[in-house]
Order: C-alpha cells, then structure tokens, then sequence
C-alpha cells in the first residue's frame, strides 16, 4: 500500500509541475555538507524530493550545478526545464524501485533501435550523409568495446549478437546506480546507446551527439529550409537534457572520484 501511495505522489507532482508553474519562494540556495553528503538549502529549508526525501548527493561538484539550476529560476520555477534535478530525484525516491542492474537490462535493448545502426537506403543523398556521419562513430564503438555492430536497411533491424550485449552490459555494470541513471537519460532522449557512451567518454561533445541525432532533420533543413523558432527549440531542448545526463553521469563516475582525490 505504501508503495502505491508512494508512486501516486510521484506521479502526481510531475502531472502538476507542467501545467501549474510555482512562483520562487525563496531567495538564497546553498549547499551544506552533512555527514559526507551535499544537501540542498532553499534559505533555511532543506530541499526534498518529490517522494518526500531530503534531497543529498555524494558528489560536491553535482551537488553545485543543483544548486545552480534552483537557483536560476525565476520569478517562476520552471520544473520540467531543471533536467539535473530530476535525473537525481529519479535515483533518490526511485519509485519503481529499480537497481543498476534492472537499469543496465533496460537499455541493453536500445541497441537494436540505435538511431545509429537504422539506415535508409530509399534516398540515395540521404543515405551517403548517413554513412559519412554515423559510420565513424559505429566504428568507433565497435573498436573500443570490441563489438561487431553493423547498420541495417531492412525494417527488422540490426541484429545484435549475445557477446555484444554482455560487453555493453558489462562496461555499463562498472559505472555507479547514478551514473547509470544519467547514461539512461542520455540514451533515451538520443534515442542512442552509441551516442550517449561517445558523449560519456568524451569522443563526441553535446552539440556533437545531438546533431548525429537530429541528422535527418539537418539533412531536410539543407533540402528545404529551416521552421523557423521550431527547430532550434526542439534542439537546444534535446541539448539540455543531454547535458544534464552527462553532467551527472560524470559527477558520479568512479572515474570522476578517483581523479578528484589526487586534485
């Protein structure tokens, strides 16, 4: 019963935030450490997450860009724009319960939709910009995790073969829950495990990752012309979100933590 309770409430805020925007209440944000853990201080209130926790991070530098992002809202906050803020909610309350594994499970799949490895062969302009752009980073990939991922034409996609899956999975599984958390945000607004990773690993920037996954949209805005507003929003929207996915992700990377200990 409490954890029905628990996943109404959840869903419940995130239904209200978009169509009720809430005027700032507060006037300063600070950052407080509290026994090896960075809390969040909306003047002298602690703040919670949607499931009714205190909101806290390991990760100092993470807990900054909380902090900044509460802080850049106003007059109103603006909750469906403050990405980093709900990726981490989403690790804290985790409302369905989820571990790195059942996470991980979940986006192994995604690599049989890579946007990557889908090719139209129909247009033949349009397919040479896709191998010109995308094969690079396939081989990329296939190189750095030792992989044989191929693109595919036909409608019943790529196949994906068992050893490669368990290599994804297993560099998945060496991260953190948090940073499994970001890389699955990352993934799911790119619509690419291929991309996130090139992004997590540095390869690729944002504004890199999201061209790659908006090339088709280059490809009809070079055809014929721009919307004007439409494009750009749908862009610059996807570049947040995935800078908020890597942006946690790396925060919370082991990688992250044993690099910080030699500063």
């Amino acid at each position: 019963m409490r954890h029905i309770l628990l996943l109404s409430r959840y869903f419940l805020f995130k239904r209200n935030i978009h169509t009720q925007p809430r005027k700032r209440f507060y006037q300063n944000v600070n950052v407080v450490e509290c026994d090896g853990q960075y809390e969040i201080n909306l003047d002298s209130k602690k703040l919670k997450t949607p499931g009714g926790q205190v909101f806290k991070v390991s990760s100092y530098p993470l807990s900054l860009a909380v902090a900044a992002e509460w802080d850049s809202q106003k007059p109103n906050i603006i909750i469906p724009t403050m990405h980093i803020s709900a990726i981490c909610n989403t690790v804290i309350d985790n409302p369905n319960h989820l571990t790195k594994y059942d996470i991980v499970h979940n986006l192994i799949p995604y690599l049989e939709n890579d946007t990557l490895l889908y090719r139209d062969s129909d247009n033949e302009e349009w397919h040479e910009m896709q191998s010109k752009e995308w094969d690079p980073l396939v081989d990329w990939f296939n190189c750095r995790f030792e992989t044989s991922l191929e693109p595919c034409s036909d409608i019943t996609g790529p196949v994906i073969r068992p050893e490669d899956r368990e290599a994804i999975a297993r560099h998945l599984l060496s991260h953190s829950l948090w940073t499994v958390q970001g890389l699955s945000f990352g993934t799911e607004t790119l619509k690419s495990t291929i991309l996130m990773i090139a992004v997590f690993a540095k390869r690729l920037t944002v504004e890199q990752a999201v061209r790659l996954a908006r090339l088709e949209a280059v490809f009809q805005t070079i055809r014929w012309g721009e919307v004007i507003w439409a494009h750009d929003l749908e862009k610059f929207d996807l570049q947040a979100r995935v800078s908020a996915a890597a942006l946690v992700s790396h925060f919370s990377s082991n990688d992250y933590h044993q690099q910080s200990r030699f500063l």
